[in-house]
């Protein structure tokens, strides 16, 4: 690289901070709830790019040229329709995934479901790829709709087609079909097998791997072709009982998996699936896990892996990749950089880079020309200098040893005598990073210190860290969010008297725990889409695919589970409660937040109830992100100030 190319270009901006005399606390709640401006992709040519944006408050497709001429855009055909990825399959046609929830008479409860869209812009059609023979869209057809749509294999070298796997029979087992993208037109190329959720194909293109559970097992099952043409069940192949296969690798009879090194991470080896032999190392980090892998954007092949320090990166094992990353780095100091597409066939990449206080500004890089150019803003209305700094902390817990954490100072204030927020993550298999986040930032900007900790039962840090936290809900990892909020104490961080927990899913049931096991400690709790009724939920994920497994490790070993459910303790809650639930959320019932709402009143507790029509789980659009928002800002107003 040249010494030129350490300048940046502006493509489409003036600046990427513009200058302002606002405060923190000014910024409206509407700069972190809107939705990011993102995914932004290349086309083949790299002469168009597309991109989701905010659009009534949920993301819809804009395509045009990279000069910014020839703008297109895609509503939302259909209400409940939230996009969530898409790719260019030719320079005119573009794939996109959709996310939906159901309440659909073939099931009891309601669903979140998939559905694959395929768009020609010369043609202005747009069309559903797994539609049946009959029917509308999801409604009144003849034939069942496949609960479940992927693409398996993008098949890059023809333009007509890709592979999509399609649950028609609405057991959970897809089978395999050859689609075309302008006729929705499809031909059978694997037929389902019990036991098979999901299918993957080599570079090649050949149908080589099956991956599931059963409906009633707890066990995974693998299924390979092998050089001979001949499947093969994998059941007690030793090298399976060591590893997690996670991914086929380069040449037939070698898989990506993953498996605990020396040091008791996560790595990610290359392995001879037949004789179990490691082929190579391909990642491995002393103090984290790989979180998964990364395929070529141009490509689509295996091409690195990403993984957690304190923020979310990328290790490339392509060269390539590799050495533009590593130049990208120098060219943009302090950010981490992550390439988000390559153009298929020109030199032209998109590159994201972020931090802790910067959502993340887009770059294109022209290879050829040693040019970076400013593109866009992940969050246009977020300036990164109202920005709250993001730390990494070690909590000491009360065995003796210590967990990480994240701790997000309100700008400009001093880590002394705080309102503060401590927000247990989701899951509980996920974890916390620095990374720049909506409700850490919005907090922080109205004066909250917030603590994200990892407790024991959080990935990234090992298994045997994850393994602690298994059937310890309302125990281990109870008493690390207990610990954590001591440690602020002690620390003169926190004010003791105005100290809030919230949460959302298992961080819902975590905070509600917090208040019915450690009701001196906080002065208020929040609950967003939480697991209000442990047995529940049991009860009903023991029903669903892989169920059997995960539900093994819910719960508190040697307790009933009614004693550490929040609805069946809800008596032992003292202090003022929040509880927002979405009533389209289909992995947990929003009537249960409403009958632990219901049950406070009764007992005439203090609770305040927020029931959202939209938002699923995971608040995928803006409307449920603002209310959520605004009824938090009032709530802690109130009680912690």
């Amino acid at each position: 690289m040249t010494k030129g190319f350490l300048t940046i270009f502006l493509l489409f901006s003036g600046q990427f901070a513009l200058a302002t005399t606002m405060q923190p606390q000014d910024q409206p709640v509407e700069y972190f709830s809107n939705l990011p401006v993102s995914q932004y992709r290349l086309s083949p040519s790299g002469q168009r790019v597309g991109y989701f944006i905010p659009y009534e408050g949920r993301r819809t497709l804009v395509v045009h040229n990279l000069d910014g001429t020839n703008r297109r855009i895609l509503p939302p055909w259909d209400e409940k329709i939230e996009l969530i990825n898409f790719f260019w399959k030719t320079e005119d046609i573009v794939i996109f995934q959709a996310h939906m929830t159901l309440k659909r008479r073939e099931f009891l409860n309601k669903t979140t479901e998939t559905r694959l869209i395929s768009f020609d812009m010369e043609a202005n059609e747009v069309r559903w790829l797994g539609q049946p023979k009959r029917g509308a869209f999801g409604r009144n057809s003849d034939d069942y709709n496949s609960q479940f749509e992927r693409v398996v294999d993008r098949m890059l070298d023809d333009p007509l087609h890709v592979l999509v796997q399609l649950d028609f029979e609405l057991d959970g087992y897809p089978s395999l079909y050859r689609t075309n993208v302008k006729t929705g037109t499809r031909k059978l190329v694997q037929k389902q097998r019990t036991g098979t959720n999901h299918w993957y194909t080599d570079e090649h293109g050949v149908v080589r791997l099956g991956y599931g559970f059963k409906a009633t097992g707890s066990t995974a099952k693998y299924r390979y072709l092998g050089a001979d043409g001949v499947w093969k069940d994998l059941d007690g192949l030793d090298v399976l009982e060591k590893y997690e296969l996670v991914d086929l690798g380069p040449s037939p009879g070698q898989v990506y998996m993953t498996g605990r090194n020396e040091h008791g991470t996560n790595s990610m080896f290359l392995v001879d699936l037949m004789t179990g032999d490691i082929i190579e190392t391909v990642f491995s980090h002393p103090e984290v896990d790989i979180d998964s892998t990364v395929r070529h954007p141009a490509t689509g092949k295996v091409a690195g892996v990403d993984f957690t320090d304190d923020f979310s990166r990328v290790e490339y094992l392509d060269k390539d990749l590799r050495t533009v990353q590593r130049s990208l780095a120098k060219a943009l100091p302090d950010l981490v950089v992550s390439i988000t597409d390559k153009a298929r066939d020109a030199d032209l990449y998109l590159v994201l880079a972020y931090n802790d206080t910067d959502p993340g500004q887009y770059f294109l890089f022209d290879r050829g020309n040693k040019r970076l150019d400013y593109f866009a803003s992940y969050r246009e209305d977020i300036d990164p200098s109202l920005a709250s700094p993001t730390q990494a902390v070690q909590i000491p817990v009360s065995d003796g040893s210590s967990i990480p954490g994240y701790l997000t100072l309100p700008l400009g204030k001093g880590a002394k005598g705080l309102p503060t927020i401590v927000l247990p993550h989701g899951g509980p298999a996920a974890r916390d990073s620095a990374d720049w986040g909506y409700q850490t930032q919005f907090f922080a900007s109205r004066g909250y210190a917030v603590l994200k900790p990892n407790f024991r039962g959080s990935t990234g840090y090992g298994d045997p860290f994850r393994r602690k936290g298994e059937k310890q809900w309302g125990g281990l990892m109870q008493q690390d969010l207990t610990d954590a909020t001591l440690w602020l104490i002690n620390e003169g961080i926190a004010d003791p008297e105005r100290i809030c927990v919230a949460g959302a899913s298992y961080g819902g049931y975590a905070a509600m725990m917090a208040l019915i096991q450690r009701p001196e400690l906080y002065a208020c709790g929040i609950s967003i889409n939480g697991v209000m009724n442990l047995p529940a939920l049991k009860s009903a994920d023991r029903n669903t695919i892989g169920g059997r497994n995960w539900i093994k490790r819910m719960g508190l070993e040697g307790v009933s589970d009614k004693l550490v459910s929040p609805q069946q303790q809800a008596g032992k809650v003292t202090a003022p409660v929040l509880v927002v639930a979405a009533k389209d959320d289909a992995r947990i019932s929003y009537t249960q937040s409403k009958k632990f709402h219901q049950t406070l009143k009764k007992n005439k507790k203090a609770s305040t109830y927020l029931e959202l029509e939209t938002g699923t789980h995971h608040m995928l659009n803006s409307e449920s992100r603002y209310a959520s928002l605004i009824a938090s800002e009032k709530f802690l107003a109130e009680h912690l100030k």
